[in-house]
């Protein structure tokens, strides 16, 4: 996984920006897009009313993008991701994420599953590893 360029971070926001108008328009009955059209000429009122209701219609994808963001959460820890992947995806420690998502079913590894060192077991109360060349 890799973060958005510069370029297509900017891409994604002018294309939410006007997700947001249009949602507005939708919302409010009326063409609430603030840059205006060359027959009409915007009042300070107007624009107000214009940038309110694309305020009121972000907010609101906001809530809906932080849903799809635990429900894709939800769903990465049923394929088997835990915390540590969870935290990587949105950029932040596995204990944040264990603070966001806290109820999680996140399935405790067994130990048979872990993954051993080379050269078998040599855990505790073993003198070495088991490593080549060491005694």
């Amino acid at each position: 996984m890799r973060d958005l360029t510069t370029d297509e971070r900017q891409e994604l926001r002018r294309q939410l920006a006007a997700l947001a108008v249009d949602w507005a328009q939708r919302l409010t009955g009326s063409d609430v897009d603030s840059r205006g059209r060359a027959d009409h000429d915007p009042s300070y009122e107007e624009k107000m009313r214009a940038h309110l209701a694309c305020m009121r219609a972000g907010e609101q994808m906001r809530h809906l993008l932080a849903d799809v963001v635990s429900a894709s959460a939800e769903e990465a820890v049923r394929h088997g991701a835990g915390y540590p992947e969870l935290g990587a995806a949105i950029g932040a420690s596995r204990q944040a994420a264990r603070k966001r998502w806290p109820n999680l079913p996140i399935l405790k590894r067994r130990a048979s599953d872990w993954k051993q060192p080379p050269g078998g077991i040599g855990w505790a109360g073993e003198s070495h590893l088991g490593y080549p060349g060491t005694a």
